[in-house]
């Protein structure tokens, strides 16, 4: 292994959350409806078109759209300056910067919510590769953020360990050839994970020096 990629949202900070709490309660107060657990698993590290597509059916095409982003985008965004990182996501980071590994970032965000989070956690400088939803014409869970993150860093797929938190982003990992770990939040951890992706409950559980060892 010569390399870590990790994801961002839900994996770094618990944006997910947030994102989905924010999203039921526009919901509840415009529309009298509660969102899905299955449905927002959908969307989760990928696009909110299946979430889009849901409301405008339930709605009967009278849900509005530009109305929901913009809310969500003050609610989010706003609350950026409160957002900390997931407990024991910088102990792993920390392993693999003082241990000499390659750090890329591979996230279905745009770079623009991505640098100013990392430069506040005063990390932005390690990242040797920041691939953002702007470099690539489709998100996650296609695998094209992460081909480009293990080719800016020069290392092979195989060579490298793509760190998540959802099904569509270690779909995509998976798909670019990344060995994969999981750590599941509280919005992922009912989700079923692809086969040969190592997952764990939370950022104290993973044990790098048994999984590295083992690859």
């Amino acid at each position: 292994m010569k390399a870590f990629v990790f994801d961002f949202d839900g994996t770094m900070i618990d944006t997910e959350a947030v994102w989905f709490d924010e999203t039921q309660k526009y919901l509840q107060v415009n529309y009298g409806l509660d969102l899905p657990m299955d449905v927002y698993e959908q969307v989760v590290g990928s696009t909110d078109e299946p979430l889009l597509l849901y409301m405008a059916e339930q709605t009967n095409g009278k849900f509005d759209a530009a109305a929901f982003q913009k809310y969500i985008d003050v609610q989010v965004h706003n609350g950026r300056d409160k957002l900390e990182m997931r407990p024991g996501f910088m102990r792993l980071f920390n392993y693999a910067k003082d241990n000499g590994y390659k750090i890329g970032l591979a996230t279905s965000s745009a770079r623009a919510w991505v640098d100013p989070i990392l430069e506040k956690f005063g990390i932005l400088e390690d990242f040797e590769t920041i691939q953002t939803a702007d470099d690539v014409e489709v998100i996650k869970p296609d695998p094209a953020l992460y081909r480009q993150a293990v080719e800016a860093l020069g290392v092979k797929p195989e060579e490298a360990v793509a760190v998540e938190d959802s099904r569509n982003g270690s779909l995509s990992a998976v798909g670019a050839g990344l060995h994969v770990i999981v750590v599941k939040n509280e919005v992922t951890k009912g989700i079923v994970f692809p086969e040969g992706t190592s997952v764990y409950d939370s950022f104290e559980d993973v044990d790098l020096d048994a999984f590295l060892a083992g690859k």
